[in-house]
């Protein structure tokens, strides 16, 4: 989490940047809004952004954007704060015809409005997305680097990524509540394609067993890695988006067994 809370938080300067100077201009200290820096950084930020995600693209077989399910929702977000700020504004531009700008300007509350919905959509459907990928290449390269180091003869390796909740503050209240992300990976250490499935009994920092799930039957290439799905990974979000499980509390152990066979077998 803490990788997205920094790709988010340096998005938001330029932002912030607008902000800060239109407060300027309030106070008096500047005569306008400055648009034309924070939209060149903005821009610099954009493209940096999507040369690491064709990077992760062509090394990872990450998309380069979110699926349609979760596209559809930055969507209705933003569609939603449209309606309801034109609204406001609608109603205010008639109730205080003719009113000073200084109490409500009209054009100022549209561009406000544009600008909030279009930042909405951009961090739900970009920013986010590139935090999250950015997140699951680096627990990635973890993962191999760990897979790299240990020696095994076992046709199938399974190893936890991480065990994490999906919050910045930890001490918030959404944020006990909130259950344990549990993320698996899974390799086929053989020279052929294979059907697995495997069974991971979750464990306390007492070694104390917190639950046992099994996984679906996944199709592993020849040494290939990949995320270790159950009936709880949710199919609607993308790939960098999805966890094996969910725990109540951190997973800090784990016990593994596994299965495999051909493709052709039935």
């Amino acid at each position: 989490m803490a990788i997205i809370s920094v790709v988010i938080l340096i998005f938001l300067f330029p932002f912030l940047w607008v902000i800060w100077t239109g407060v300027d201009v309030k106070n008096g200290k500047k005569e306008r809004m400055e648009w034309k820096k924070p939209s060149i950084l903005l821009f610099i930020l954009l493209l940096i952004s999507a040369l690491i995600s064709f990077y992760f693209y062509r090394n990872y077989q990450l998309p380069l954007f979110s699926n349609s399910f979760e596209t559809i929702i930055g969507l209705v977000l933003a569609g939603v704060f449209l309606v309801i700020f034109s609204i406001i504004n609608i109603i205010a531009s008639i109730v205080y015809k003719g009113a000073p700008k200084s109490f409500h300007n009209p054009k100022g509350m549209w561009i406000f409005t544009g600008v909030f919905c279009f930042t909405i959509l951009f961090f739900i459907t970009w920013v986010y997305p590139f935090g999250e990928k950015s997140s699951y290449v680096y627990r990635m390269e973890v993962a191999v680097q760990a897979l790299s180091e240990s020696e095994t003869d076992e046709e199938i390796t399974v190893l936890l990524m991480n065990s994490e909740k999906q919050c910045v503050r930890r001490k918030t209240e959404r944020c006990i509540d909130e259950d344990y992300q549990n993320y698996f990976l899974v390799k086929n250490n053989l020279d052929e394609e294979k059907e697995v499935q495997v069974r991971i009994r979750a464990l306390n920092t007492d070694k104390e067993e917190i639950k046992v799930v099994d996984s679906n039957i996944m199709t592993l290439g020849a040494g290939e890695l990949r995320l270790v799905e159950t009936e709880e990974t949710n199919d609607n979000t993308s790939i960098w988006s999805r966890s094996t499980f969910t725990t109540e509390i951190r997973t800090s152990y784990y016990e593994y067994l596994f299965r495999f066979r051909d493709p052709s077998e039935e």
